[in-house]
């Protein structure tokens, strides 16, 4: 048996929610069903699947609701009298967990302890309960309130309810809910959810920094459930296409070090894997990893060693810098292979290779790696002379793409005093041409926006009638508008969608689609 909650809400709502009888007639204002978000079915009466009388359901509304206006004093007496209340209602034959749940709407959950003493509710309520589990199980099954939710998962999360699986699988596809999901399935040591996990993983663009530390915390926490988890990470990992996905994975196996680097050696060998191999050992900074990089580098089996390079300037050992000066050195060595070394020397941050270095600028082809390293080595004057290259028209395609990616690199460096002279020099193109210049200052900011620099871009949308900039700045400012909501607004793209480009509209529809995913206003407490 069950209540007709409509109509109990609708009676009580002063009590529970201020909402017109219009609207709660409509329904969707305050049903959380998945099932009730397609308007064409018939609304359904029953808001919760188990039975509450109604007196109970009026007690447990108000001491909820207490939670938020007592004293801090009154307030762990209210929570053993509400946890006391949970009890009796289930002893009584009757199950009170969906309407806690439910009025926990009147709270704000974003407030940690709020969060924290509801939780606590629900756990002591539900640990022997195996109904009241069940009807955690329900909610998310069946709601749509992703505060609530999170509330109910952290509670399945503490009490280990394995039962819970296949629902928080499902809550994988969510973005605002999956973070969770992924850390409670995790914690719930069920080894089945590894691909599951690495598939929402993987479906992250990992183009801001946000993304990008989400996976890997989530990759790191994943690793540790063991070897068949290590083991899923490499392979996806090798098979990941994604670049700024491949930087985390990598990250994640370096830290794990001992336990990858036999299997992560091996793949030196191999073609097609050598590249991540390389660089995953060098990150890793220990004395076998290093080991088994330069024995790769002396191995005449490799022809190619370019990669095998790269990788020992990530070991920050200088017994590598031998190997990158003899490379420098020796006239045979390709242009492309020195290149690599120029790199991995700044990398090791051997400081006494300035002037050697400094030589190479002779050098048209190596002229731009060597800028590059001397502004990693501390000389960022040398930082200019990159930006000649994207500002000057007359250079080749090659050349211009390399300083693109050399200014990149050094922006990720995350080197405070580098980083703000690049966005110094971005928002000064950005603001004072509207054609070649600006077009490549673009292509160096795709991705990692900070809010100075997108509200740039903005008014840059407003003073250019230049299709090629517009569409470069909308999709950038796609790129980043999960991460910089309260700067990127829906109605930035909204406007994009009456542009006279085809690609814009086109660019501005995905955007709104991907970015600004349409969600129920749910009840106004």
């Amino acid at each position: 048996m069950s209540i007709d909650w409509k109509e109990l809400l609708l009676e009580n709502k002063d009590f529970f929610i201020d909402v017109s009888k219009e609207v709660m007639d409509d329904g969707m204002e305050y049903l959380g069903a998945k099932r009730m978000k397609d308007k064409d079915k018939n609304f359904k009466r029953e808001l919760f699947k188990y039975y509450i009388s109604e007196t109970n359901a009026k007690l447990i509304g108000e001491k909820i609701q207490l939670l938020s206006t007592l004293h801090q004093s009154a307030l762990a007496s209210l929570e053993k009298d509400i946890v006391e209340l949970g009890r009796n209602i289930l002893s009584e034959g009757q199950n009170p967990i969906e309407m806690i749940v439910y009025s926990a709407k009147a709270l704000d959950l974003r407030q940690e302890e709020i969060f924290k003493r509801m939780v606590r509710i629900l756990k002591n309520i539900s640990n022997n309960s195996l109904e009241a589990r069940d009807a955690l199980i329900t909610i998310l099954q069946e709601w749509e309130w992703e505060e609530q939710i999170k509330l109910v998962i952290q509670t399945l999360r503490e009490i280990k309810e394995i039962r819970a699986y296949e629902q928080l699988i499902t809550l994988l596809e969510n973005d605002n809910l999956k973070e969770i999901a992924a850390e409670t399935l995790i914690e719930l040591g069920e080894k089945k959810c590894i691909p599951y996990i690495l598939n929402m993983v993987n479906s992250l663009n990992g183009f801001n920094s946000r993304e990008r530390h989400f996976a890997f915390r989530i990759l790191t926490k994943l690793a540790g459930l063991g070897d068949e988890a290590l083991k899923q990470i490499i392979e996806r990992y090798l098979e990941n296409e994604n670049s700024s996905l491949n930087i985390v994975y990598s990250n994640v196996i370096a830290n794990l070090k001992e336990k990858a680097v036999e299997n992560i050696a091996e793949l030196l060998y191999e073609e097609k894997y050598n590249q991540k191999a390389a660089i995953t050992l060098g990150k890793m900074r220990t004395s076998i990893a290093t080991e088994y990089l330069l024995k790769a580098y002396y191995d005449p089996s490799i022809e190619n060693k370019m990669n095998i390079v790269i990788g020992l300037g990530y070991t920050k050992d200088e017994r590598c810098a031998n190997v990158m000066l003899e490379i420098l050195k020796e006239e045979n060595q390709s242009l492309e292979l020195k290149a690599c070394a120029i790199t991995s020397l700044a990398n090791l941050q051997i400081l006494e290779a300035k002037p050697m270095i400094k030589q190479i600028l002779k050098n048209n082809y190596l002229a731009i790696n060597a800028y590059s390293a001397l502004v990693q080595l501390g000389e960022i004057k040398y930082l200019s002379n990159l930006f000649y290259y994207i500002v000057k028209p007359g250079f080749s395609v090659e050349e211009l793409l390399n300083a693109i990616k050399e200014i990149k690199r050094l922006k990720g460096l995350r080197n405070s005093d580098i980083n703000r002279q690049i966005a110094e020099g971005i928002k000064y193109i950005i603001k004072n041409d509207d054609g070649y210049a600006c077009v490549n200052a673009l292509k160096i900011i795709e991705t990692n926006l900070d809010e100075e620099i997108a509200k740039e871009l903005m008014q840059k949308l407003k003073n250019t009638a230049k299709e090629e900039i517009q569409y470069l700045i909308y999709k950038i400012l796609g790129k980043n508008a999960k991460g910089l909501k309260n700067i990127i607004d829906e109605k930035i793209f909204r406007d994009a969608m009456e542009s006279d480009s085809a690609r814009i509209r086109y660019l501005a529809q995905k955007i709104i689609e991907e970015s600004y995913k349409k969600t129920d206003k749910l009840i106004r407490m």
